[in-house]
């Protein structure tokens, strides 16, 4: 560890050097001893994707409407990487064998191999590069199953072999541990890289956080404008949104009783190919009745000065004796998507 750090100051004084130099020409950097190649995210093994069905305002989500996403492996040791590595990996199941969720009673799960397809058994990181992937085809499969939609399955992928570099990171073992299990951190000085638990889940196209205006109508008479001066200054629908499936969503639409009292207003909307939906309630105690149309780009010169994604929704809620006609304007803000990571026991 000590000769590491050594080699990390001595890359940071190099490349201070050249950072401060007054001369133009080429840099040529010495590569470390030897050359590695492991899985990274952010120095995690266990990684979270959300597929993201639709538009991000953010993120390119080309793959994603593919229903695809990439397992990805990296290498150190160089500053330019003059040859193809190619990386032999293996889907090892062995590796969720008693393990749950962090906190939870809930299994961690190896993806059935019928939700989805690896394109190679290999990945390569050509020449010139430090990065390469392989592609994931999930089934229709994986997006019929309701369990889908949260943290529940994951790709235990190793690494087998390499050619290219000098060594897989595989890990140190503490001292006396014969037979270490890879995902006991406990059972290293040195955590192993070379494996990965590719947890996936998939949110709906309609699963978004919107800014919302609208017009209710209540069945005593009164009316509630609810429009801001400017998109940006609507109502934020934060986290409301659930999915259900790949064309249903559920909305835990805000909703009190006459005393004031937060009422559990669950609405669930069903999509057409066409982004039309119905609207109906998902909760006792609460009926619902009504129809909607998902617009692409549709909230013209919207907030940022775009054309954004939009949600039209016309529907009559009825709770706790109160009946309330609702025009509603969804304009989607973002995605609610962000790097995320899992963390689990045995």
């Amino acid at each position: 560890m000590k000769m590491n750090n050594i080699k990390a100051m001595v890359a940071l004084g190099v490349l201070a050097l050249a950072s401060t130099s007054c001369e133009n020409g080429d840099w040529d950097f010495p590569d470390f001893e030897y050359s590695t190649t492991y899985f990274a995210y952010q120095g995690e093994q266990n990684p979270i994707r959300t597929i993201t069905l639709g538009e991000d305002p953010e993120y390119d989500t080309k793959l994603d409407n593919n229903h695809q996403c990439q397992i990805i492996a990296t290498m150190g040791g160089v500053y330019d990487n003059k040859n193809d590595v190619i990386i032999q990996i293996a889907v090892d199941n062995s590796l969720c064998d008693g393990m749950k969720f962090k906190g939870t009673d809930q299994p961690v799960v190896a993806m059935p191999s019928n939700y989805y397809k690896l394109a190679a058994n290999q990945i390569v990181i050509p020449k010139g590069k430090v990065i390469g992937g392989v592609t994931v085809q999930l089934t229709d499969d994986f997006f019929n199953d309701p369990k889908a939609t949260e943290l529940n399955y994951v790709i235990p992928v190793k690494m087998v072999s390499a050619v290219g570099v000098d060594s897989i990171l595989s890990g140190k073992p503490k001292e006396g541990i014969e037979n270490p299990s890879i995902t006991n951190l406990g059972d290293w000085d040195v955590a192993p890289k070379n494996y990965v638990l590719y947890a996936v889940k998939y949110i709906s196209k309609y699963q978004s956080n919107y800014l919302r205006r609208g017009v209710d109508n209540y069945a005593d008479g009164r009316t509630v404008v609810r429009h801001a001066g400017f998109v940006e200054k609507d109502e934020v629908v934060l986290n409301q949104f659930k999915t259900l499936g790949i064309n249903s969503v559920q909305w835990d639409r805000p909703a009190k009783d006459n005393a004031g009292n937060n009422i559990d207003c669950l609405l669930k909307l069903d999509f057409d190919g066409n982004g039309t939906c119905t609207v109906s309630s998902n909760v006792e105690g609460v009926t619902a009745t009504g129809t909607g149309q998902y617009a692409d780009k549709g909230d013209k010169n919207s907030w940022g000065g775009k054309d954004r994604d939009v949600l039209y929704l016309d529907y009559t809620v009825e709770y706790s004796g109160i009946k309330c006609a609702t025009k509603d304007t969804l304009v989607v803000r973002d995605r609610g998507v962000k790097s995320d990571w899992f963390a689990f026991e045995k």
